[in-house]
């Protein structure tokens, strides 16, 4: 990893980002500050985290739905304060929430028990928290064949901290930036194939997965339930299904 910027983080911890000259990652290496930018699991500054949620449940079901998997049994790894999986119960479908850092206010029942396989686990807003995403990610990849994602890759060429809003010093939390290659390389490292749009959506998988799926997820955006219905929609009339 080469030198590529450093920035003040918290307003008084200076950080040191690196970037690596092989598949285009920047991270910071050392975060002696995490501790105290996650004494709230939940920064202040996320005033969209119901928005999302919203929007996320319809991308996922789409997808649950194209691979054939609505009698399936998921899982929300990360969820945070449990909305989306209570949102995805709504939805009539067998979800289940797992966080280390946030207490799930809305699927407190719905626990993940660290036990079994799930079709489909999901992870949104969480690759850029990680520090090494291959280890921590390895025992959730060893529960399912499909991990669905959201992550904001770096835009091309690479911005320094102060160009690019995803960096978000004052918050601490995102550590890690990922592009296209650093994510196919953590993929394959876990098993996994890599489906992406090249800019917000993602999907790890070992099977083939549906050509619908495929479509869909090419055009996503993290974008709202009535803009992917015209998605789902337009996916399903491509490919005559």
């Amino acid at each position: 990893m080469a030198s590529f910027d450093t920035a003040i983080v918290l307003e008084k911890h200076e950080a040191h980002y690196h970037r690596c000259p092989s598949c285009g990652m920047v991270a910071t290496l050392e975060t002696p500050w995490l501790e105290e930018a996650y004494s709230t699991a939940i920064h202040a500054a996320d005033t969209g985290l119901l928005r999302r949620a919203r929007r996320f449940s319809a991308m996922t079901n789409a997808v649950i739905g194209f691979e054939g998997l609505k009698r399936g049994r998921f899982l929300d790894w990360a969820g945070g304060y449990g909305v989306f999986t209570q949102m995805m119960r709504d939805r009539g479908l067998d979800y289940w929430q797992h966080d280390d850092f946030a207490t799930p206010l809305f699927a407190a029942e719905y626990a993940d028990d660290g036990e079994g396989r799930y079709d489909l686990i999901t992870a949104f807003e969480v690759m850029e928290h990680l520090a090494d995403p291959r280890a921590q990610l390895a025992p959730v990849a060893a529960r399912t064949d499909r991990l669905l994602f959201t992550t904001q890759l770096l835009p091309d060429p690479a911005p320094r901290v102060g160009e690019w809003w995803y960096y978000m010093p004052p918050v601490g939390q995102h550590i890690s930036f990922h592009t296209v290659a650093s994510l196919r390389l953590v993929g394959k490292d876990l098993g996994f194939e890599l489906t992406s749009n090249g800019a917000g959506w993602h999907l790890f998988h070992r099977d083939p997965i549906d050509l619908r799926t495929r479509a869909l997820l090419s055009e996503a955006t993290i974008t709202g339930g009535r803009r992917v219905r015209q998605l789902r929609a337009r996916a399903t009339a491509l490919l005559g299904r």
